[in-house]
């Protein structure tokens, strides 16, 4: 309990007296300006005395009928005010007709009746002693966390807030209230000239998102917090000015994040999806939950990030089962684990756990037959560009020989449609795990000619924080003090975040017809140079000192990425950040020719690398494609500068 609050009992019964005295004031100073500056009559006065004890208990009846002990004034709002108000009407109301009451019985006649411009004036009084005596207390229990009345203290946060709009506004009234720990709101920032100049509970609004350095440093701000919780928003320049400053930085969570109405107001740290440089998308999800649901859908590699994540978003669409299909056992019992904590211990019985490879044909087959999935999301694969260059005949075995085996347990048990998770690495590929992904599209675009179910292929960059990539890296590096290691100051990669990529992915199976290949409209790609210095922003502590070294570009590693093979078609979709490519077509003698070619170069041990590139006209070397955008990018900086 706070020191400023008494026991419950003990505090109605000082507001029944203290609002008995306020009662009885009330009507002396009715009397005393009904006539001004002329002497109050004596027979008013003994009216009033006569009134008076009735008039009192009246009022604190109608008080307590109208719940005003019940309020906790100190978190008030105004709707308790409106409250306060009516019931001070009522008591002035009951006190009249109480008196007019009185006149029907007692002779001679007015004994208990004042003019009614006294009533009015009493109501009026009361009305504003009452509500005044409501905030001094109101200010009085909260002064430990109001900014005006607060005493400095060094264990104290001191809160910029960016938005003063309700959702800006309601941030600094739950501070003020004390239930963000030990943090106060010292300032808020907010370019609307018509806010400019006003305050928040005390909280001065300042005008100056362009000046959020110097803001920082005039207030001592130690923690920054965007009250701007639109989810299209692209705030990618005003998190920047924030980091800045060197305080941290947090945001109102986006709508599309907020889960409940009690979490409207969430506060999060900022994190990479908000340093994308682009609005992050979220796609109308309307035709994938018509196409899920009461359907068995079975995700290949539903362990890892993306496969996780299409479980976590198909679940709330009501599909009958999800089948998850890993080689891996750890990460789908994470997941499990992570979903019956979330749904209960009944989620067991609608999403399913199987462990097995895709390399595996004969359990590829009874997983199939058991379970007979309508809807088939392949994301299992190896990934891992060095690796693979290293390993060639095994990124063969799974992201090959695992896509035909997949496909041909998806077409005898009948499927309705197979989406395969590709790559922009697929596109002119420079490496082994490239190469493979790009002869996973062309088994797709075959099967898709050879069979009645839908196959279709969806490709996208980079996955922000997936298992393996660069940005846990980076964190593991900058948590441990660093050096952050980059292999080259040039390399730009297209970035999008899990959710996105998962939509993505059942957006295309929803309006799939057979034989797409879905892009993403991925806006401008990002330098890992910069992505790398953002998140030293993010996650190294103020007195860290984080170096970036450079380590020189890995086998089969490009500087860029690209999303469209030349020849490759684009057509917009209903929806305008998804685009559909036309991918060149294949026959499935070719495609059992290329496997055929693949298992002789398997079985023989001969140059893996040199038979893949047989097979992919567009595998080429990545010293031949650097050299060239190296050259393409200094031509272009003297352009610039000329």
């Amino acid at each position: 309990m706070s020191k400023h609050q008494l026991n419950k009992p003990l505090r109605t019964i000082l507001w029944l007296i203290l609002d008995a005295v306020l009662v009885n004031i009330s009507m002396i100073f009715a009397l005393e300006l009904r006539y001004g500056e002329y002497i109050v009559p004596d027979e008013f006065y003994a009216i009033y005395w006569r009134i008076a004890p009735a008039a009192m208990i009246l009022s604190l009846v109608v008080f307590i009928f109208f719940g005003i002990y019940r309020t906790m004034w100190q978190y008030a709002s105004a709707e308790d005010l409106i409250r306060l108000t009516l019931a001070t009407f009522v008591a002035m109301l009951s006190i009249y007709l109480g008196g007019m009451a009185a006149n029907l019985f007692v002779t001679p006649k007015n004994l208990f009746l004042l003019q009614r411009s006294i009533y009015l004036l009493h109501w009026l009084l009361s009305t504003a002693l009452i509500g005044l005596s409501r905030i001094l207390y109101r200010l009085y229990v909260r002064k430990e966390c109001f900014p005006l009345l607060k005493k400095a203290k060094h264990d104290v946060r001191r809160v910029m807030i960016i938005g003063a709009g309700w959702t800006g506004a309601n941030l600094v009234h739950e501070m003020l209230r004390g239930n963000y720990g030990k943090s106060i709101p010292v300032v808020v920032v907010d370019d609307d000239t018509n806010r400019n100049g006003s305050a928040i509970s005390g909280v001065p609004v300042v005008r100056g998102s362009g000046n959020i350095l110097r803001l920082a440093s005039d207030y001592s701000i130690d923690e920054i917090i965007i009250a701007i919780s639109t989810p299209h928003g692209d705030l990618k320049s005003l998190v920047e000015k924030c980091l800045a400053t060197g305080c941290r930085v947090k945001r109102i969570a986006p709508m599309e994040e907020v889960t409940s109405l009690q979490a409207q107001n969430k506060v999060r740290a900022v994190n990479l999806s908000d340093l994308l440089g682009r609005p992050e998308e979220t796609l109308d999800m309307t035709h994938v939950a018509a196409m899920c649901k009461d359907k068995t859908v079975l995700i290949t590699g539903g362990g890892g990030s993306i496969g996780s994540e299409l479980c976590r978003r198909l679940l709330p669409l009501k599909p009958a089962r999800i089948v998850l299909y890993d080689i891996s056992e750890n990460y789908m019992y994470d997941l499990l684990s992570e979903l019956s904590l979330r749904y209960g211990d009944s989620i067991k019985e609608q999403v399913i756990l199987c462990v097995g490879s895709v390399r595996d044909e004969s359990r590829l087959a009874e997983i199939f037959q058991l379970y007979k999935p309508e809807i088939v999301l392949h994301a299992a694969a190896h990934k891992h560009v060095p690796l693979m260059e290293d390993c060639p005949i095994q990124a063969v075995k799974n992201n090959v020989f695992g896509t035909y085996l997949t496909a041909k347990a998806a077409i005898a048990c009948k499927a309705q449609r197979f989406v395969l998770i590709s790559t922009d690495k697929a596109v002119n590929p420079t490496n082994v795990m490239g190469a493979t992904k790009r002869m996973a599209e062309m088994i797709i675009e075959a099967m898709n000619q050879a069979s009645e179910t839908e196959f279709t292929a969806v490709r996208f960059g980079n996955v922000l924080g997936s298992h393996g990539s660069v940005v846990p890296k980076f964190e593991q590096q900058i948590r441990s003090g660093g050096p952050v290691t980059l292999t080259h100051p040039e390399i730009i990669r297209y970035f999008m975040t899990i959710p996105e990529a998962a939509s993505l992915v059942l957006q295309a199976a929803s309006i799939a017809k057979g034989g797409e290949l879905f892009v993403l409209d991925m806006g401008r790609p990002m330098k890992i140079l910069e992505l790398a210095q953002r998140m030293i922003q993010l996650y190294a502590d103020d007195s860290q000192k984080v170096e970036i070294v450079y380590t020189g570009l890995r086998p089969g590693e490009k500087l860029y990425e690209e999303l469209l093979l030349a020849g490759e078609g684009i057509s917009k979709t209903e929806n305008e950040k998804i685009f559909v490519a036309q991918p060149e077509v294949f026959t499935m003698e070719q495609i059992d020719a290329m496997l055929e070619e693949l298992q002789h170069c398997m079985d023989d041990q001969t140059d893996m690398r040199a038979c893949m590139h047989r097979l992919v006209p567009t595998f080429r070397e990545p010293a031949e494609i650097n050299k060239a955008a190296l050259e393409q990018r200094s031509q272009e900086s003297k352009a610039v500068s000329a």
